[in-house]
């Protein structure tokens, strides 16, 4: 055999002493043992002892044998080797085969864990209770507790086995015991591959008997669905309702909730509960938080935690701030090429845009460089101005298929770095999500100031000391002690796997440059889909830190191997789990394989060590990575994984960590390496003069240089990890200090805000006016954004919150707008018109016009035709000259915001296009419909001049005539719509809100969408005026003109 093979056996050793547990010592005696089983080829076998050594070494791996492991009869592998009786066959099956754990080593295990905190009467009480019902004894009725839980246990397993066609394992028993029997909540790990989804069913039915509703929070809406659809007839067989709140719309949301167990995100439960407490529209009827069973809850409550859900508010005016955000964009671009480093590009950014920033009513100037804001967001612009233009600089430094993608609706950020969803509905703040638009000139959307939020801790606070939930990975101390910091109370218990775990975990390696690391995978990959003389082939799972690496490395495997994608969870990927992998297979995906996906494989690769999973980065916690390393050696059946990390893909402060380590230690590695080297290549030739003429004196030789060579340094990889464990330390830490505190604060001042909405509704017999919740939301909204302050404290925050609250809703009484924006008093106008109230509304319009003529489109326009209709075709000739002034005008603020469009498209147009080869982009074409809006409002405008001026001038008079607005465009820029018609019905008729979110997104909606926005700022309605003739009122005139 070539030297090549006993340098693989090296590898095997050393990978025994790494990743199994044995120490040097101990593989060296492993290894004499083998050596002494196969001197030489035998009879009964010819294949070379070297190749039958490899075969009991990968039987070992795969098996996950350590020293400690004992067959059924009590014997070592050591023993078995020494036995020769048995026969290398009876040898595999005896490695391979492994029974599943009793209660009583269950128990015991549950008690050794150090991070158990599992008191020794509840463990009495759950041994009782299981061991009753699996071992199927009679129950005493005697109405205890513990009965009362034996007959239900029963019931719910003899339910289990008739729907699932299954019996629970003990491990889920007694999950679902411990969880039973804690009046005050639980947390428990249940490793991958354990059947969590059968115990939270069975815990959600036993809560939803004693008549509690229940709400099931998944990771996703997509295992949300999924879990529903595997338990509901569980759920009917016991005569439970169930639902899942998913992709509902709200018509359907309140039947939802009716039910007594409700699966779905914490997400949609979160935005479900301010559609019924903010917007007061009746979703969640008379459900309360009763019981909350959190799936993968650490991620929920810990990397997730501080995620907070928000439903969008209509604030069409903040619109006014894009050629602000262009400016900034375009200044930061330019800035980016004169200067070297990000602070000095920062300032330069900051003094030029303050130099041409204007606020209104201003005098206005010709220069066409000046950017014009309306005074009423001066507060705003001051306060956020700085976090801007930081954002418009780090929109410059994120990349496509890494943090975010480009999907049909635009722009659309990915949580790539914990579970790889992408999240369609999630927009970033800030201007951050504008200036990726702006970037790759897509559709730029208006900024929004958040009024309503619920942050997941929120959300699980709300239901008190009544939280469940499990996960495979729990965490170290660090994270334990975290959870139970921000959930007072709540305890946590490991639950040992149901069989011993064999997932074998190749020595890791971090590799210098981007080159080596793509090679590097694409040996292992290849290695891992080949046969080799001890092993058939394997699949592989390549996990990946984005998109765009997954796409990388799929170019470089695609030619060499049969691969998949796994990346977009947009994407139907239903082929990719509708069947068993075989051998040879690769699946590249992002961390969207890691939680709740489950990867079935023949029974060809479980024998081959099962699925290869390559982890080609440092996930961001040991938590994250044992999710990955989860998709393999599920059940009992054996599995491997690895990571392979490039230096420069990490963190500047853990490349910085890992070299300093290494350097420290350079010297003495060097001369351990070079040792290590001669004393390898020393083994290989003993071990080759061996195989040749074996003997014992051959055997120990051999055996003090393996003690020796198999006794190693710490690798980079490990230290890559301590620094990462040591990171993850600090930033729960801060976490504690100052993201929770922060988070309740804000939730502290929004259930403030909701007491004086309460208010607000009862003073109006819950019916107050649309214009004064507008009005109010935005002033809170902006009261966020320019006025909270973490310093403070949360009392102090609170005192000046209900006093700035007293002032604007006393502003509101007296007919004003708390932040001074006109649009208010418009709206307020329209209210008064719709009554038949004409002067108060004229009143309101003025107020408009007197705070910002130069944005006084809408006012004046409005102001003119109330002022004509308040008159009705008997108007005065002094009417008709005001309405011809006020028409004038709004002709004016129309030209004016149609010179504000034309300044973003310059400002726009000054960055290069790096993005797209195409003449007319997304973001001119969304441009250009939003200008035609106003084009064609100016035409509306112009028209009734003309007839304004034909009546003044004749003496005559007007009639209006009303129509909505949806009538200011032509018929023609209809048409389009019509041959989308199959498609909205179908859309609709599918209730996908994503379906619905990338019809609404497409450019044929685009003038739609901004008759809305017009619509928001008071442009309800438009009118057409017909001149009607006055014999009198001409007269009138031609004497006034020969007076004159």
């Amino acid at each position: 055999m070539s030297s090549e093979h006993q340098r693989k056996l090296v590898q095997k050793l050393k990978g025994l002493v790494t990743n199994i547990k044995w120490t040097p010592e101990e593989a060296t005696l492993l290894f004499k043992a083998l050596l002494r089983r196969f001197p030489s080829a035998s009879k009964k076998d010819s294949s070379h002892p070297l190749t039958r050594i490899m075969k009991i070494l990968h039987c070992v791996e795969i098996n996950y044998i350590t020293p400690s492991w004992r067959s059924h009869k009590g014997q070592s592998l050591i023993n078995l080797l020494q036995d020769k009786t048995i026969t290398h066959e009876e040898l595999n099956k005896c490695l391979s085969d492994d029974k599943e754990k009793t209660l009583e080593e269950i128990i015991n295990e549950i008690h050794q864990e150090k991070l158990n905190k599992v008191d020794e009467k509840l463990l009495r009480d759950v041994k009782d209770i299981v061991s009753t019902v699996h071992g199927n004894l009679p129950i005493p009725d005697d109405g205890s507790q513990q009965s009362e839980l034996k007959k239900v246990l029963r019931n719910l397993c003899l339910a289990v086995d008739k729907i699932k066609k299954y019996k629970p394992r003990l491990t889920q028993m007694v999950s679902w015991c411990l969880m039973a029997l804690s009046k005050k909540g639980r947390l428990i790990q249940v490793g991958t591959g354990e059947g969590k989804s059968c115990i939270i069913a069975m815990f959600a039915a036993y809560r939803a008997l004693r008549k509690e509703k229940v709400d099931i929070m998944c990771s996703s809406s997509v295992l949300a669905e999924r879990d529903l659809n595997v338990w509901e007839t569980f759920y009917k067989d016991l005569k439970i309702s169930v639902a899942c709140n998913a992709n509902k719309f709200d018509e359907n949301l309140k039947k939802c909730y009716e039910c007594q167990v409700v699966y779905g995100t914490a997400e949609q439960f979160a935005g479900d509960w301010l559609k019924q407490r903010f917007q007061r529209m009746d979703v969640f009827g008379q459900r309360k938080f009763q019981c909350a069973i959190v799936d993968e809850v650490d991620s929920l409550m810990l990397d997730k935690g501080n995620h907070a859900v928000y439903l969008g508010s209509n604030m069409p005016a903040l619109q006014h701030l894009n050629p602000l955000l262009a400016f900034i964009w375009a200044t930061v671009n330019q800035c980016s090429k004169m200067c070297s480093d990000k602070d000095s590009v920062l300032r330069a950014a900051e003094e030029e845009v303050k130099h041409k920033l204007h606020f209104t009513p201003c005098e206005l100037s010709q220069a066409k460089s000046r950017c014009y804001i309306p005074g009423f967001c001066s507060d705003l612009v001051q306060a956020k101005l700085k976090i801007w233009i930081e954002n418009a600089y780090k929109a410059k430094t994120m990349t496509k298929d890494h943090e975010y993608i480009i999907e049909k609706h635009g722009i659309v950020p990915v949580d790539y770095s914990g579970t790889g969803v992408i999240e369609n509905y999630m927009e970033w703040t800030d201007g951050l999500h504008q200036f990726l638009q702006m970037k790759h000139e897509s559709k730029m959307n208006g900024m929004t100031a958040i009024t309503n939020y619920m942050s997941n801790v929120g959300l699980l606070q709300k239901y008190g000391n009544q939280i469940y939930g499990m996960s495979g990975t729990l965490g170290e101390k660090a994270e334990i002690n975290t959870l139970k910091e921000i959930y007072s109370g709540i305890k946590t218990c490991v639950i040992p796997s149901f069989k011993r775990r064999k997932l074998f975990e190749v020595e890791g390696m971090v590799v210098k440059d981007e080159s080596t690391w793509t090679d590097k995978i694409s040996d292992v990959v290849i290695e891992q889909t080949k046969p080799t003389t001890y092993r058939d082939p394997r699949a592989v799972l390549i996990i990946c830190e984005t998109i765009k690496r997954a796409k990388d490395i799929n170019r470089q495997l695609q030619d060499k191997v049969k691969t998949s994608l796994y990346i977009n969870n947009n994407m139907d990927n239903s082929a990719i789990f509708s069947k068993k992998l075989e051998a040879g297979e690769v699946i590249i995906a992002t961390n969207l394989a890691g939680r709740g996906t489950d990867l079935k494989v023949s029974d060809e690769i479980n024998t081959a060590g099962g699925l290869f999973v390559v982890q080609t980065f440092l996930p961001k916690n040991a938590r994250v990575e044992a999710q990955a390393f989860g998709r393999t050696a599920r059940q009992g059946s054996p599995g491997s994984g690895q990571l392979i990390v490039c230096l420069t893909h990490l963190s500047q402060s853990l490349q910085l960590h890992v070299l300093l380590k290494t350097l420290l230690s350079c010297f003495e590695k060097i001369i351990d390496c070079v040792l290590l080297e001669q004393l390898e290549n020393l083994f290989v030739m003993r071990l080759e003069f061996y195989q040749k003429t074996p003997n014992n004196e051959g055997i120990e030789d051999l055996a003090s240089l393996l003690t020796y060579i198999l006794t190693e340094n710490e690798s980079e990889i490990h230290k890559a990890k301590e620094t990462r464990e040591n990171n993850v330390a600090r930033e729960l830490s801060s976490y504690l200090k100052n993201e929770i505190p922060s988070l309740k604060k804000k939730e502290s001042l929004f259930s403030e805000y909701l007491e004086v909405l309460d208010d607000v509704y009862k003073c109006s017999n819950d019916k107050p006016a649309a214009s004064d919740l507008s009005a109010l939301n935005e002033y809170w909204g902006m009261w966020l954004l320019t006025s909270f302050n973490d310093k403070d404290s949360e009392e102090v925050l609170k005192c000046r919150l209900k006093g700035d609250l007293k002032t604007a809703i006393q502003k509101l009484r007296q007919r004003q707008s708390p932040l001074s924006n006109p649009y208010h008093n418009i709206l307020y106008g329209n209210d008064q018109r719709k009554k038949g109230k004409f002067a108060e509304s004229i009143r309101m319009y003025d107020k408009a016009i007197q705070m910002d003529p130069c944005f006084g489109a809408i006012a004046f326009y409005n102001r003119a035709f109330t002022s004509l209709i308040y008159q009705n075709t008997k108007q005065s000739l002094g009417c008709l000259q005001r309405a011809l002034g006020d028409l004038q005008n709004a002709l004016k603020s129309v030209q004016f915001q149609c010179d504000q469009y034309g300044i973003t498209q310059m400002y726009f147009k000054q960055q290069s296009r790096e993005f797209s080869s195409v003449s007319i982009t997304r973001f001119d074409e969304h441009l250009e419909n939003k200008y035609k809006v106003l084009l064609f409002f100016k035409e509306n405008i112009i028209e009734a001049i003309t007839k304004l001026q034909i009546a003044f001038d004749r003496g005559g008079s007007v009639k209006v005539d009303e129509k909505l607005v949806s009538f200011l465009v032509p018929s023609v820029d209809y048409l389009h719509l019509v041959g989308l018609l199959v498609k909205i019905v179908n859309v609709f008729r599918s209730n996908d809100p994503l379906k619905s979110l990338q019809l609404m997104s497409q450019p044929s909606f685009d003038i739609i969408n901004e008759l809305e926005c017009r619509s928001c700022l008071g442009l309800t309605h438009v009118y057409e005026l017909d001149t009607i003739f006055s014999l009198g009122g001409f007269i009138s005139k031609i004497f006034q003109k020969i007076l004159e």
